[in-house]
């Protein structure tokens, strides 16, 4: 989804109105589609709503979404609800008797369990200040804790630029009503906007001019991305995965990545090093164990001697828990592998250390978190200190394969293709053992037919889900269920 200037957001609403949409429709659009995502966000976290309402169309939003909501709330208005007008006149009229309105503002405080809806202030706030009676709306969210959802912007936060003014709100959740605006992506937008989820309201962004020269991966954007199997699909034209991973040491790794590809695919095989340790496999995985070369890595004929694996897998994951010893040889036979290659963690750091090795594969996805993305950028001559989407850029088309830059709105790249930048998950999943689930599920997508690009990008939007869904509870071994039950939503 394209991320759009203030400008080009006002002229996609009036091309629309000009078409014969009604401004309130798409109000009543952006209002019940807020409601249904404050409940998706609450789900039994919190108990009411509290609504700031400002004036204009974010009044309107609120009034919509606080009259659909199906959980307690509490509409605080700063400005008189009888002094709306145009579109949020008429969201008054329809939602007004549904409202549990509260006049009396400075004798409120916040009570265990609520969370607070930001709708004072919409994007065509600019300037220095937040003036009166706003600015008291302002000041009692900074008491919310950090429990706010805002409405198409932090309040205070300017739409375009990304600055913000003194006791700007600081957002766990940002609903971005018909597309992303690019001060979320500038300056503090991103620290104040928290993660962004993009309410549809029926705008034609076809023909908008972008903003920013990347995009922004959204639930419309995976729901149009995934394939259903056909009724006469079986095991082996769902696709066939094969994942080298692991090391004496790490076999958790090699585990984590073939839990995740048998969510994905139809039919998964694993060659591992043999371990003390011990560990617990699906009893779906068609496995082997090799005796581990030096210092417990897969030894580095391990894809030649499972000949007959490789022969009859269509895609490979590779790299995950091999360890710090693993031979070059090793990286060299996966690179030769016919099909698509998912290549993770330390065969990137081998890689880095044997950049000579690379055969510029554009059916190749790197998982790289920045650590192992700088040594990739050194070793292949990238600037490090760009922007991490220009980034991003840079080393996809260095390498001529598509770059999945991982972090908090991952950036997937590939060469002539506008940088994707996640709208999914966030610190939840910063656990051990995510990195080596989220190039499962990649790998099992490129196995079934998808692009790598294509499957990058999808695999990235779930795992993120999983991490939304499962919350700071979660651990690496949840994900892969939670992300197949994610998709199956999307379907």
């Amino acid at each position: 989804m394209k991320i759009v200037s203030v400008g080009t957001m006002r002229a996609l609403e009036r091309a629309a109105v000009n078409s014969g949409v009604s401004e309130y429709r798409l109000m009543r659009r952006a209002g019940i589609g807020a409601a249904a995502a404050l409940e998706r966000f609450a789900k039994g976290r919190f108990r009411r709503v509290v609504f700031f309402c400002g004036s204009g169309n974010n009044a309107g939003d609120a009034v919509v979404a606080a009259g659909s909501l199906g959980l307690p709330h509490v509409l605080l208005p700063f400005r008189p609800l009888e002094e709306l007008r145009g579109a949020a006149a008429d969201a008054v009229r329809e939602f007004g008797s549904r409202l549990d309105v509260r006049t009396d503002i400075d004798a409120f405080d916040f009570e265990p369990g609520d969370l607070a809806a930001d709708a004072l202030l919409g994007t065509g706030f600019s300037g220095s200040s937040v003036r009166a009676p706003l600015d008291r709306g302002l000041a009692l969210l900074g008491r919310a804790g950090g429990r706010v959802v805002a409405f198409d912007l932090p309040s205070g936060l300017d739409a375009d630029s990304g600055e913000a003014v003194p006791g700007t709100v600081k957002a766990r959740l940002t609903l971005a009503f018909g597309a992303p605006k690019q001060g979320m992506f500038r300056r503090e937008g991103p620290e104040l906007c928290g993660r962004i989820e993009v309410i549809p309201i029926g705008l034609d962004l076809n023909g908008a001019e972008r903003a920013l020269d990347y995009d922004f991966y959204t639930r419309s954007d995976a729901a149009d991305a995934l394939k259903r199997p056909p009724l006469t699909a079986h095991k082996n034209t769902r696709g066939r995965v094969l994942v080298l991973c692991g090391s004496a040491d790490y076999p958790g790794a090699a585990v984590l990545a073939s839990s995740a590809a048998l969510r994905f695919a139809g039919l998964v095989r694993s060659v591992m090093a043999e371990s003390g340790l011990s560990f617990r496999l699906p009893a779906a995985l068609i496995r082997r164990c090799l005796p581990p070369g030096p210092g417990g890595s897969l030894p580095p004929d391990a894809l030649k001697r499972c000949a007959d694996f490789a022969s009859v897998s269509d895609a490979l994951c590779a790299g995950c828990g091999w360890g710090s010893a693993p031979s070059p040889e090793l990286l060299k036979e996966v690179l030769a592998f016919p099909g698509p290659v998912v290549l993770d963690a330390d065969g990137l750091n081998l890689l880095a250390r044997h950049p000579e090795l690379w055969s510029f594969r554009s059916d190749a996805v790197l998982t790289p978190h920045p650590g192992e993305a700088a040594r990739l950028a050194a070793a292949f001559g990238v600037d490090g200190a760009l922007p991490r989407e220009r980034f991003a850029a840079a080393l996809a088309e260095k390498l001529g394969a598509t770059v999945v830059l991982k972090g908090f709105h991952t950036c997937v790249a590939a060469p002539g293709r506008p940088v994707s930048v996640n709208s999914s998950g966030g610190p939840e999943l910063a656990v051990a053992g995510s990195g080596d689930v989220l190039a499962g599920i990649i790998t099992g997508l490129l196995a079934g037919g998808d692009a790598p690009f294509v499957g990058a990008r999808l695999g990235v939007f779930l795992h993120g889900l999983a991490g939304d869904e499962g919350g700071f509870s979660l651990i690496a071994d949840e994900l892969p269920l939670l992300a197949a039950k994610c998709r199956d939503h999307l379907w």
